[in-house]
Order: C-alpha cells, then sequence, then structure tokens
C-alpha cells in the first residue's frame, strides 16, 4: 500500500522538532545555570542560581533520602549486630550464673556430709548423694551415687545428721539403692529412752503417706509416752546401736495391753534429704 505524507504528519513532525527544540534550550539552561552558578558577575550568579535552585532543591532533598534510608538501614544492621553481642553476653552470664549455683549447691552438699560424719565420727562413713527417688504405692526407697567400687555391700545402714535412714538393699558398682525405715518391709529394733525398754519399729503402708512409723510389741509393762525418743538398739547385724530413730507422737491403748502400739515421727525428714552416709563400720 502506498504511503501519503500528508500535511498532519508535517504538522506532527514541527511539532517535535519544536518540543525538543524546547526541551534542548531549557536543558542548555539549566547546565549554563550550573556554569554560571560561581560566576563573579553578580547578575549572571543570581539568575544561575534562580535557575538552579528547583533543581539543587530536589537533588538536595533526593541525597538527604537516600542519605536518610542508608542510615535507617546501617541503624537496623547496627541494632541487630549489638543485638548479637548483648545476647551472647547475656549467655555468658547465664552460663557463670548456673556454675555459680553449681559451686554453691555443692558447698552446701559438703557442708551437709560434713555434719554427718561429725555427728557420727565414731564410725567409719562413707558419703553420697540422692540421685533418683523411687516412689510407689508401697516401698520407699532411693539411689545414691556410691556403689561397690567404694566399698558399699548389703544391709549396711544408711543415716543422716539426724538419725538413721535405711539400710543398702542392692548394690550396683557405682550406684546403690537404699530401702528406708518408712517402707513397710522394714523393721528395726529400738529402745525406748525413758526406760531402755526394747520395741519394734516398722514401716507401715498407712503410715508411709504422713512419713511416720508404727511402734508394735511395746512390753505390757513398760509406760510409753508421748515425746519418748528411740534408738536403734544393737540388736541384728544391719543397724549399729543408739542411733537415733524417731520419737513417739501418739500411743494408742487396746483392750488387749499386749495389742497396743504407738506412731513415730522419725527423725530424719526422709523426702527432704539429698545427702546420706552409708557406715562402712
Amino acid at each position: 500500500m502506498k504511503y501519503k505524507y500528508d500535511f498532519n504528519d508535517r504538522k506532527k513532525e514541527k511539532k517535535n522538532k519544536i518540543i525538543f527544540s524546547v526541551v534542548f534550550v531549557i536543558i542548555t539552561i539549566i547546565i549554563a545555570s550550573f556554569f554560571f552558578k560561581n560566576s563573579d558577575i553578580v547578575i549572571v550568579k543570581k539568575i544561575s542560581d534562580t535557575i538552579a535552585y528547583p533543581f539543587v532543591f530536589i537533588s538536595n532533598n533526593v541525597s538527604s533520602l537516600f542519605s536518610n534510608i542508608s542510615d535507617y538501614f546501617g541503624d537496623i544492621k547496627k541494632a541487630n549486630t549489638d543485638n548479637n553481642i548483648l545476647n551472647e553476653e547475656n549467655n555468658k552470664l547465664k552460663l557463670k550464673l548456673l556454675e555459680s549455683q553449681a559451686i554453691l549447691d555443692e558447698n552446701i552438699s559438703l557442708k551437709k556430709m560434713l555434719e554427718i560424719n561429725s555427728t557420727f565420727q565414731h564410725f567409719k562413713l562413707k558419703s553420697g548423694r540422692i540421685i533418683i527417688r523411687e516412689h510407689d504405692n508401697f516401698s520407699q526407697t532411693f539411689i545414691i551415687n556410691i556403689g561397690s567400687k567404694d566399698g558399699i555391700v548389703l544391709n549396711q545402714a544408711v543415716i543422716h545428721k539426724d538419725g538413721l535412714v535405711g539400710y543398702i538393699s542392692n548394690v550396683n558398682e557405682n550406684t546403690s539403692s537404699v530401702t528406708t525405715i518408712l517402707d513397710p518391709k522394714t523393721s528395726v529394733s529400738v529402745t525406748i529412752s525413758t526406760i531402755n525398754e526394747p520395741a519394734i519399729l516398722k514401716g507401715n503402708l498407712e503410715l508411709k503417706a504422713k512419713n511416720n512409723l508404727k511402734l508394735e510389741y511395746i512390753p505390757i509393762d513398760c509406760e510409753i509416752s508421748i515425746g519418748d525418743m528411740l534408738y536403734s538398739s544393737g540388736l541384728g547385724s544391719m543397724f549399729p546401736s543408739s542411733i537415733p530413730v524417731g520419737k513417739v507422737i501418739t500411743v494408742i491403748n487396746q483392750k488387749n495391753d499386749s495389742d497396743r502400739y504407738a506412731i513415730v515421727e522419725p527423725c530424719v525428714n526422709i523426702r527432704s534429704i539429698s545427702e546420706v552416709s552409708v557406715i562402712l563400720e
């Protein structure tokens, strides 16, 4: 198809030339204004400043905007870096606090062991810590962190500074099980302090939950009272004599005097202790 170059095309071309010329003149003036901005001729300098002002203003604001954006992201990066440093320092402080607490706990534990050894210095003892408590509806046992390598054997007596705790019922190389006097399977031959009469102190399933024991086989002619202290009698090969065991808190009289019994509170709060000693000899 033959192309026709009509009047409208010429008009459009002319218009484009005019626009181009105007744009060229404006750009030339702007460039010139920046060129003569530092001119020594006052009027030229003023004209240049007036022409250049909008562009300088826009340029400064754009530059300021980009500078602010750069500062903003720079501040975020710095804040993240500072936060990481603070978190690292905080973790170090927490670790030091845990280490300090561990040292403090160790010192407290050693002090308690020394108290046991001081109270029963006439025995040869091996101190240990309770590492596991085994609670069920029947037994009352726990595991300590010493075993056969430390000279521990079956049926050795276990004590606390306040008195008798129980006996060794199982031994491994590094750990041992202790059956306490609260366990219903445990019986201890004791003497009553006020009259030096023997009786049998037993763990009791019903009393165990209250941390109490049952004193049975009390001699008929024996006067027993609340507050009487009980000590291991030394009968049998398990518990040496004269170790504090408990205190009478209730006396239950029956129709038959031979059936009376007493409720006893142990000298040791077995549920709360953490350190014990085993009597080796």
